[in-house]
């Protein structure tokens, strides 16, 4: 039943997407600024290639900035293990578990920070000397992880070069309502940005690039365009999710490598300065806060102490890492920014209507850019038929999170569909 029915669903780009209001440009124009550590930092010892972490730092030890928390015993790829470095200079005070809305739950080093601590030192490389597999190395030991999906850059990179990809776009798509921080590191590290494109390429062996900005009429970037000259710039219009719309009218077979601007900067220190990711640009925003900005936050931060450097002017109902389309409600405002972070929006209210039953309005099947028929799934999901909902499509949801924001009847559609996307999995794996 499920092949004969997937002939009739168009699992690319259907050219729908839903029309949202903008707010990120008082984001975007306020001064970028750094946020302090006030007590404590909360490194999470992930291992994004999967496996597990163990850690080297023990209670007690004084650890430099960038140096060895925790590694793999298993090696993540060709390039051997992956590793988590400190983000800051210290103590490590404890090794406890915590819980990540974004990454489950997971062992972490909690660092006391102390400036009298040096940073390891650290060694820059030129591009131009290296090779391929040297350019790789020094993307893995930075531990880069892309904002855009994700995921670890090292993986895409070797993923891409297995496939024979030689194109790469620089996505810098903010097309959710507050999100600014792909825009504000164009703006601010544009000259990095493109180094990193450099970087990637060369690990490719060589190919071509484009950048893909979100076209907005209250934020001005022709600016940018001077620190990308041998890049072709994209400014993309148009409604959300827009990635569907660059894939279908530059890459409608696939053939490129996405990466975010983020991950490019970071790519392009881990070569000029020999520094693993540590940071991220981050949209603070929502109808919380006093004043939304894009800050710089070092990974292990407290969405508590971020929140205190921005100023909330009321109390928030929800705390979201991420955006108010896909991003995940923090319930402890200890939970920690961690590599990937792009937004944190804080609301008082989402405009969502009373939850209801389905009505069969189909809108979500309007909107979803992977064609899916999103309704069928949601009417067997409702009586219970958990098996049957996860074979209409769910495989092949984006996750972009439309069907969520047009549906009348204030159902979390999105969050059904991931959670079928896992049945789905489960099925499959037997």
């Amino acid at each position: 039943m499920d092949n004969d029915f997937f002939q009739h669903i168009s699992l690319f780009h259907t050219g729908k997407y839903v029309n949202l209001e903008q707010h990120k440009e008082p984001a975007f124009s306020a001064p970028l600024n750094s946020v302090p550590l006030r007590d404590k930092a909360y490194v999470p010892l992930w291992a994004p290639y999967g496996g597990h972490m163990y850690p080297v730092a023990r209670e007690g030890d004084r650890c430099a900035r960038f140096s060895l928390l925790a590694r793999t015993k298993v090696h993540a790829n060709r390039m051997g293990p992956s590793w988590v470095m400190s983000p800051v200079s210290g103590y490590v005070e404890e090794l406890r578990t915590i819980d990540h809305p974004l990454i489950g739950r997971t062992f972490c080093a909690v660092i006391r920070p102390n400036s009298k601590v040096p940073p390891l030192p650290t060694t820059s490389h030129q591009l131009n000397a290296m090779t391929e597999d040297g350019v790789l190395r020094a993307i893995h030991q930075a531990g880069i992880i892309d904002e855009f999906d994700h995921s670890a850059l090292t993986q895409k990179i070797l993923d891409a070069k297995e496939r024979g990809i030689r194109e790469v776009a620089a996505i810098a798509l903010d097309d959710s309502p507050y999100v600014s921080s792909a825009l504000k590191t164009v703006s601010e590290f544009g000259m990095e940005v493109n180094d990193g494109l450099s970087v990637v390429l060369k690990a490719l062996d060589g190919g071509s690039a484009k950048l893909a900005v979100y076209d907005c009429d209250e934020i001005e970037m022709n600016a940018q365009r001077f620190n990308f000259g041998f890049v072709e710039v994209i400014e993309m219009r148009g409604g959300f999710p827009l990635i569907s719309k660059f894939k279908h009218q530059y890459y409608p077979k696939g053939d490129f490598l996405p990466v975010g601007v983020q991950a490019l900067r970071s790519a392009a220190q881990a070569l000029s300065l020999g520094i693993p990711q540590t940071n991220s640009i981050v949209t603070v925003s929502g109808d919380c806060v006093k004043r939304p900005c894009n800050v710089i936050v070092v990974h292990g931060t407290p969405i508590d102490d971020v929140l205190r450097f921005v100023g909330v002017n009321r109390h928030p109902r929800y705390v979201i890492m991420g955006d108010t389309m896909t991003g995940k409600t923090v319930t402890d405002l200890k939970t920690p920014v961690i590599a990937g972070t792009r937004a944190i929006t804080v609301m008082n209210s989402l405009a969502k209507p009373d939850k209801t039953a389905c009505t069969r309005c189909g809108k979500c099947v309007e909107v979803c850019p992977m064609g899916l028929p999103v309704y069928e799934a949601i009417r067997l999901y409702e009586r219970g038929q958990i098996k049957e909902a996860a074979g209409f499509g769910a495989e092949q949801c984006s996750g972009c999170g439309g069907c969520s924001a047009v549906c009348p009847a204030g159902l979390e559609v999105a969050h059904i569909m991931r959670n079928l996307k896992r049945v789905k999995k489960i099925q499959h794996t037997k």
